[in-house]
């Protein structure tokens, strides 16, 4: 009886072998979604960015400084506080005028995700520093969960941004879900957008 379960676990152990040596263990790593290309923005189908931005980000104006004192123009440098979340607000609905059109450029080492002219790339299996679009340095690790792309940025003053890729059944469509947190803000940001494959 143990002769015949040792023949056995043999077997099942040149089987299992065979298989790595074939790359079926490859196989399965190269399984994940192939993001590349171009999306159009499906309008009806994702959150309303400038709305959410503005619900978010709290009101235009740095309190206390009267109906100007939110304009970009009036914002000195270096002030903090509601300076900082008034400037942050105002770049945020300026990027959200970008977000109509997403090109991925995906290989096996790296993403690069484009909204227009905002361009990011992020690199699968190493910690990177960058900068955003504020001028804030992150700390930024790009992972797969299941069949999730996951990019996870983390700055100081509660910065912390998450951005989940999922393709739908049918390779036509891609949801870009985002989640901004900031000590600066009244609530963290949190968008949905749904992209369809934009035609050739």
């Amino acid at each position: 009886m143990a002769t015949r379960l040792e023949a056995t676990g043999q077997k099942l152990g040149f089987f299992v072998g065979a298989l790595a040596l074939l790359g079926v263990g490859e196989v399965a790593e190269a399984a994940h979604p192939d993001f590349n290309g171009k999306w159009r923005l499906n309008a009806e189908r994702s959150d309303n960015a400038r709305a959410k931005i503005e619900e978010a980000t709290g009101p235009a104006s740095v309190q206390g400084a009267g109906a100007d004192g939110g304009r970009e123009r009036w914002l000195p440098r270096g002030e903090g506080g509601e300076v900082d979340r008034v400037r942050f607000r105002e770049q945020m609905l300026a990027l959200a005028d970008q977000l109509d059109s997403l090109e991925i450029k995906q290989s096996a080492t790296e993403i690069n995700v484009a909204h227009g002219e905002l361009s990011r790339i992020f690199y699968f299996g190493r910690e990177h520093v960058r900068e955003t679009e504020s001028g804030e340095k992150v700390k930024a690790r790009t992972s797969w969960k299941g069949d999730q792309l996951v990019v996870d940025e983390q700055g100081a003053k509660g910065l912390r941004i998450i951005e989940i890729f999922t393709m739908l059944p049918g390779g036509n469509q891609v949801i870009q879900n985002l989640r901004y947190e900031s000590s600066s803000f009244p609530k963290p940001l949190e968008l949905k957008l749904l992209y369809d494959r934009a035609a050739n």
